[in-house]
């Protein structure tokens, strides 16, 4: 009977400090990128924000439009740990990670659907593969950003011809420079963050981006011309840190991951209507859209491939051949 009674009582006292003992604490995690307030991008973070805080496992706080760096700072620092999440791309990735420049060879994707093939395939899988084992970063996740035009504030682009000399906006990134300099452009290295000023100002006569991207820009403001080239397709990606991530217990993990594929879910298709939606923007501000005889800026283009992954090539040799065996 006494010992009944002590177990009762330890069991009691059990339930009561079971009780009493606080619910998980919540994990802070800081989200941080380049992209505009306001722009699709942005939006598509915050959802994954909202959707990873529902249940109480996380905190997050959201800094967009480069409040904490660059786009090249914002993924040093993911790397450093520094930052846990970020929303970039395969092409700032490439900085780190060359070969994946392969996915910003001009014209190496023929439509969303080959795209998407890409990024739920073998691709993608490798991709992610490469930078958890190479860079300690995890890709959650990959969207649409589009596929991208030029803009330009007083001479339009009508031909290759017209690229020639033209003073055109380039990311900090090689593979961008380099596919200028084989269009006998002059690239001017200007951070996203930045354009607007550097089209204001006369620093640059053009850049090229996402429809989207003209609009969340306002370099509509500036701008006259666009020109539907659709010469590059540019991937979003997701990314965590990945002793971050693996430091999170597995509710926390699984939680990133299902927010990861909503996020997924629901930006592509949006993506690809704000695509259209941002053409008839553009024509009501009273952009005039050209079109451009891809022929031959695919020939030029496609004819440099080996100039613009450089010392990437053999490299990224696996992924260009598992890319185009989707096609």
């Amino acid at each position: 009977m006494r010992l009944a009674r002590t177990l009762g009582a330890l069991t009691a006292a059990a339930m009561i400090a079971a009780a009493a003992a606080p619910a998980m604490a919540q994990v802070k995690l800081t989200v941080a990128h380049h992209n505009a307030i306001g722009s699709q991008n942005t939006t598509a973070v915050e959802r994954f924000r909202t959707c990873a805080e529902a249940g109480g496992l996380f905190s997050i706080a959201h800094y967009p439009a480069g409040q904490l760096g660059t786009a090249r700072e914002i993924v040093e620092q993911l790397k450093l740990g520094a930052v846990d999440v970020s929303l970039t791309d395969t092409a700032y990735m490439s900085n780190l990670q060359p070969e994946l420049a392969v996915f910003q060879l001009p014209f190496m994707f023929t439509g969303w659907e080959h795209a998407e093939k890409a990024m739920d395939g073998p691709p993608g899988r490798t991709v992610a593969e490469t930078l958890v084992r190479s860079q300690g970063v995890r890709p959650l996740a990959y969207m649409h950003n589009g596929f991208r035009d030029f803009m330009t504030t007083a001479k339009p682009i009508r031909t290759v011809a017209d690229f020639k000399g033209m003073k055109l906006r380039s990311p900090p990134i090689p593979i961008w420079v380099r596919m200028f300099e084989a269009l006998e452009a002059n690239p001017v290295t200007v951070d996203w963050t930045e354009v607007y000023q550097a089209m204001q100002s006369g620093l640059v006569e053009g850049m090229e981006a996402p429809a989207e991207g003209f609009v969340n820009s306002k370099s509509f403001e500036v701008a006259k011309h666009v020109t539907r080239s659709g010469h590059m397709y540019n991937l979003m990606m997701l990314v965590v840190n990945e002793r971050r991530f693996q430091g999170l217990t597995e509710p926390q993990r699984a939680r990133l991951s299902e927010c990861g594929a909503a996020f997924r879910k629901t930006g592509n298709p949006e993506v690809v209507a704000l695509t259209d939606e941002a053409y008839a923007f553009l024509a009501a501000r009273g952009i005039q859209i050209h079109e451009i005889d891809k022929g031959p800026l695919r020939q030029r283009l496609e004819t440099a491939w080996g100039q613009l992954l450089g010392n990437a090539q053999t490299a990224a040799k696996p992924l260009m051949d598992q890319i185009a065996a989707l096609r």
